[in-house]
C-alpha cells in the first residue's frame, strides 16, 4: 500500500511539472504570437516599446521596466523607461551610469541575471557595479542578442519586498527577449523603409519643384547674363560718356521698365552728388548739388537696395529719414508710384546709386526687379569705375609722360654723378683697407694683418693639425747702415729686402714687416718640417748678396728664428714669442744663422 502511494505521488509530481512546462510553453507561444502581431502592426519604435511593456506585464510584474540599447559607438542609450515613482527624461540618463551599473554588468555577462538586495550589495562591495538611484529589492535583466553580439538589455526591477522573481521568471523573460530582438529588427526595418519612402517622395517633390523653379530662373538668367555681357562690353567700348550711360539705360530696359532712370555719383570727400545721367518724363535734368536728405542719399546711407512706394516715402518723411524738398523730382504734381534704387558699391564703399522709378499706377516694381537691380548694380558700378579710371588715366598719362621726360634726364645726371662717387668711394675704401693692413714703405703685410692671418691659421690647426712654421728675422748691420748713410738709404734697403724675400717663398706663404728691420714669414701647408729650414737658408743666401742703393754697394744679412706649430699655441703672440727667442739665439751664433726653437 505504501509502495502504491509513493508511486502515485511521483506520478502526480511529474504530471504537475509537465503541466507547468506546457503552461510555460503556452505562455511563451502566446507571447511570441503577440510579438509577431506587434512587429506587423506597429510602425515605429516609439509605439513598439510601450506595447512590449504591456505584453511583459501580462506575464510578469513589470511596474518598473526599461530597455537600454547599445549604439554602434558602444554607448548605452535608454529607449524606454517606466518607473512607479518618478518620470525621468531619457536623455538625462548617462551612458557611463548604465555601463557601470547592473545594465552594463548584464551586457558584459551576456546572460540573463537575477539578483536580490543582498546579491546587489555584494556586487557593490566587490566593485563589480556602481550604484545609481534607489536601492532595489529585486532586479532582473536579460541581454538582447543579435547573433553573437549584445545589442541591448531589457530590465525588470522592484523596490517592494513583497514582489519577487524566480528562475522561471528569469527563463521566461530571457525567452521573451530573444523574440523581442526579432520584433525590433522587423519594426526598425519597416520604420526605415517607410522613412526612406517618405524621404524619397519628399525628395522627388522637391526635385520637381526645383526643376520648375530652375526653368523659370534659367529663362531669366539668360536675359540677365546677356545684360551683364552688354555692360562688360560697354566698359571697354570707346563711346563717349553720354552714349555710355544711355546704353546702360537700354540694358536695364531689357530687364524691367527703365523709362525713368538716373545715376548719381558721390565725389571723393562725399560732399557733392553728381548726376552724369538723368532721364525723367516729368523732371528736368538734375545737376551736381550738395549732399542732402533725399531718397538717393537714403540709399547711400543704408548701402542696401531699396524698394519704396508713396506710402513708404511718406512714412520715411514723417520719421525724418528723408526731406521731401530734397527729392530728385522737381515737380509736385507727379510723384512716382514705385521707386527702386540700388547702391553702386565697390569693395564695400558706396560710390553712387542707380534708380528706376514708375509713374504708372498699373506698374509697380516687386522683389524680382529688386533682386535683379541689386545684382546688375554691382556690374554697373564696376563698369562706371572702369570708365572713370580710363578717363583719369588718359588725363594722367600726358602729365605723367611730361614728368617722366623731366625726371629721366635728372635721373641720368644723378646716376652718372652717383656712379662716379661710388667708384671714388670704392677706390678710397680699397686704399684705406690696404693702408690699414700693409706696411706703407714696403707694401708687405703689417703687424695687424699678420696677426690676423696667424690667428686664422692657428684656428685651422685646432680643427685639422697640419704643418705651419713662423720665421722671425732681424737684418744684420742695418742700424750701422742707417746711421752711416741716412734714413733714405735705410728705407731703400728695406724695400729691396722685401722684394728679395718674396722671391724665395710660395704664393700662399705670407711675408710681413713688423717694424724697423724686423720681418716675419709664415709658411703654411708644409709636408716636412725641414722645408722651413730650407726657406730660412734661402733667405740668408739671398740677403747676403750685395745691394746697390743710391750709388752705394751695401751688404747685409739676416738672423732667423724658426718656431713650428704646436698644439699648445692658443694665441699668435705665443708662437711669435718662441720664434723671437730663437732669433735672438741665432744672433748669438754670428751673422747669417738660423735657429729652430726647441720645446723643453
Amino acid at each position: 500500500m505504501t509502495h502504491s502511494n509513493s508511486h502515485a505521488k511521483r506520478q502526480v509530481y511529474r504530471l504537475r511539472k509537465l503541466l507547468h512546462k506546457y503552461r510555460q510553453a503556452f505562455v511563451l507561444q502566446s507571447a511570441v504570437l503577440r510579438l509577431a502581431d506587434l512587429a506587423s502592426a506597429v510602425t515605429n519604435m516609439k509605439e513598439f516599446y510601450p506595447a512590449v511593456h504591456a505584453l511583459v506585464s501580462e506575464h510578469l510584474h513589470a511596474t518598473n521596466f526599461y530597455v537600454s540599447m547599445i549604439t554602434p559607438e558602444r554607448q548605452f542609450q535608454v529607449e524606454y523607461l517606466a518607473d512607479e515613482d518618478e518620470v525621468v527624461p531619457l536623455d538625462s540618463i548617462s551612458s557611463d551610469t548604465l555601463a557601470q551599473g547592473l545594465t552594463g554588468y548584464v551586457a558584459q555577462l551576456g546572460m540573463p541575471f537575477l539578483c536580490d538586495q543582498k546579491s546587489y550589495q555584494a556586487l557593490l562591495d566587490q566593485g563589480a557595479v556602481m550604484r545609481s538611484g534607489r536601492m532595489i529589492t529585486q532586479w532582473m535583466g536579460v541581454p538582447l542578442r543579435r547573433d553573437d553580439s549584445v545589442i541591448g538589455v531589457m530590465v525588470l526591477q522592484s523596490y517592494d519586498d513583497t514582489i519577487h522573481y524566480d528562475e522561471r521568471d528569469l527563463s521566461l523573460f530571457g525567452q521573451l527577449a530573444e523574440y523581442t530582438v526579432v520584433a525590433i529588427d522587423r519594426v526598425q526595418h519597416r520604420e526605415y523603409l517607410e522613412a526612406t519612402v517618405e524621404q524619397r517622395t519628399s525628395a522627388l517633390q522637391r526635385i520637381n519643384d526645383s526643376l520648375q523653379h530652375e526653368i523659370r530662373e534659367r529663362i531669366e538668367a539668360v536675359e540677365l547674363q546677356k545684360a551683364l555681357f552688354q555692360i562688360s562690353e560697354l566698359a571697354a567700348d570707346g563711346a563717349d560718356t553720354t552714349e555710355f550711360y544711355t546704353a546702360i539705360q537700354g540694358v536695364l530696359g531689357g530687364l524691367m521698365d527703365s523709362e525713368n532712370c538716373y545715376i548719381a555719383l558721390v565725389n571723393e570727400d562725399r560732399s557733392l552728388l553728381a548726376f552724369p545721367f538723368y532721364r525723367d518724363q516729368y523732371s528736368v535734368p538734375a545737376f551736381t548739388r550738395p549732399m542732402a536728405r533725399g531718397l538717393t542719399e537714403y540709399v547711400i546711407r543704408r548701402g542696401e537696395t531699396t524698394l519704396l512706394d508713396r506710402q513708404k516715402v511718406d512714412a520715411l518723411a514723417a520719421q525724418g529719414e528723408v526731406v521731401p524738398a530734397d527729392f530728385n523730382s522737381v515737380t509736385t504734381t507727379h510723384r512716382p508710384t514705385s521707386w527702386l534704387g540700388a547702391p553702386l558699391s565697390l569693395g564695400g564703399d558706396v560710390i553712387g546709386v542707380v534708380v528706376v522709378q514708375s509713374y504708372n499706377e498699373d506698374y509697380v516694381y516687386g522683389e524680382r526687379e529688386k533682386t535683379i537691380l541689386h545684382f546688375v548694380s554691382q556690374h554697373i558700378a564696376v563698369a562706371i569705375q572702369r570708365r572713370l579710371s580710363a578717363d583719369q588715366q588718359r588725363q594722367h598719362q600726358q602729365e605723367l609722360e611730361r614728368r617722366i621726360a623731366e625726371s629721366t634726364q635728372e635721373l641720368r645726371d644723378a646716376n652718372e654723378s652717383l656712379r662716379r662717387e661710388v667708384e671714388q668711394r670704392k677706390k678710397a675704401e680699397q686704399r684705406l683697407y690696404f693702408e690699414a693692413n700693409h706696411d706703407a714703405l714696403t707694401g708687405l703685410a703689417n703687424r695687424q694683418n699678420f696677426l690676423q692671418q696667424l690667428t686664422l691659421e692657428l684656428a685651422k690647426r685646432k680643427r685639422k693639425p697640419n704643418g705651419l712654421a713662423l720665421l722671425f728675422m732681424d737684418l744684420d748691420s742695418f742700424k750701422e747702415i742707417n746711421d752711416t748713410h741716412g734714413h733714405h738709404v735705410g728705407d731703400e734697403l728695406l724695400i729691396e729686402v722685401s722684394k728679395r724675400l718674396q722671391t724665395v717663398v710660395r704664393d700662399h706663404d705670407l711675408v710681413a714687416r713688423l717694424g724697423g728691420d724686423e720681418f716675419v714669414v709664415l709658411l703654411n701647408v708644409m709636408e716636412e718640417r725641414a722645408h722651413a729650414e730650407d726657406v730660412a737658408q734661402r733667405i740668408i743666401n739671398v740677403l747676403t748678396e750685395s745691394v746697390r742703393v743710391a750709388g752705394l754697394e751695401l751688404t747685409t744679412g739676416a738672423s732667423i728664428g724658426i718656431a713650428h706649430w704646436q698644439a699648445r699655441y692658443d694665441t699668435p703672440e705665443e708662437m711669435m714669442k718662441d720664434a723671437d727667442a730663437a732669433m735672438y739665439q741665432a744672433k748669438g751664433c754670428g751673422r747669417g744663422c738660423f735657429v729652430v726653437h726647441q720645446t723643453h
